[in-house]
């Protein structure tokens, strides 16, 4: 249990799923749409070859307030995706970038990290092509837990 910003105990913290076919999603035409994987989650998801550009795909999170938030993603993970993601974070000072192995660990939720996200309805995490790493970019779902 936690307590919330009001002093009174709430049983859950706030929780926000974004999935590649939801309106809070949204990426370029270069994102390719497969349900090719049975490790997916929900219906598709996004695929993309590497580029020297970012092209992100984006995630949009509507953020109660400004605090402590685990940030964790799903993608299908097999032999032939990046090795090198990148994934990148907008905190309250800044992106923070790291770069996820998509050919292991899919079909359940990957903790990325806890991120001080900043209160108000925005793109919170993006998935990026900009890679030299072989192998498809995978955008498929992200959630957030407030802390």
């Amino acid at each position: 249990m936690r307590v919330d910003r009001g002093g009174a105990a709430a049983d859950t913290a706030y929780t926000q799923t974004v999935d590649n076919s939801h309106a809070r999603f949204s990426a370029s035409s270069s994102w390719g749409t497969s349900s090719y994987s049975t490790t997916r989650r929900g219906a598709d998801y996004r695929h993309a070859r590497p580029t020297s550009e970012s092209d992100p795909a984006r995630f949009r999170f509507r953020v109660p307030h400004t605090g402590e938030y685990s940030v964790h993603v799903w993608h299908p993970s097999r032999e032939t995706h990046s090795s090198a993601a990148p994934i990148g974070v907008r905190t309250t000072s800044g992106v923070r970038w790291m770069k996820i192995d998509q050919r292991r660990d899919g079909g359940r939720w990957r903790f990325i990290g806890r991120f001080t996200l900043a209160a108000g309805d925005a793109t919170k995490v993006v998935v990026s092509r900009g890679t030299s790493a072989p192998g498809a970019v995978i955008a498929d779902a992200v959630r957030i837990v407030e802390r």
